[in-house]
């Protein structure tokens, strides 16, 4: 979908821009580092909002996330671990510098997020 709106020009130049970023080998092993650690931080964010919420202590406060947990109840854990795998074939596919640190900062914010989740699940 989001290529249709692109130009043809436009495409070619993402494409190439993303070639190069591939090539580049200090990328690529920045980019599969970070997307194994996301992965591991992925984990450890559903086992956290799970233990939360059904230890009945907390509740999960994003709204899209909270609508699919009402909605589809443990099917939410597979879309969000399907996400995770979109988010990581892109950050794969385009290991440009800029990407790579917007999803580094994206990745200390979950690590956050789990810290919080566990700190109101033991109360440490």
């Amino acid at each position: 979908m989001v290529w249709s709106i692109i130009s043809p020009k436009r495409r070619r130049t993402l494409s190439s821009d993303a070639l190069e970023s591939r090539s580049d080998e200090g990328n690529q092993l920045v980019a599969w580092l970070a997307v194994i650690v996301y992965a591991f931080v992925g984990a450890a964010d559903i086992y956290s909002t799970l233990l939360g919420v059904h230890s009945g202590v907390a509740e999960e406060i994003n709204p899209v996330l909270r609508a699919a947990m009402d909605h589809i109840g443990l099917g939410w854990v597979a879309a969000k671990l399907l996400l995770q795998g979109v988010i990581s074939f892109m950050v794969l596919w385009f290991p440009h510098r800029i990407v790579l640190g917007i999803f580094i900062v994206a990745i200390a914010f979950n690590i956050g997020v789990v810290v919080n989740n566990l700190h109101i699940v033991h109360g440490f």
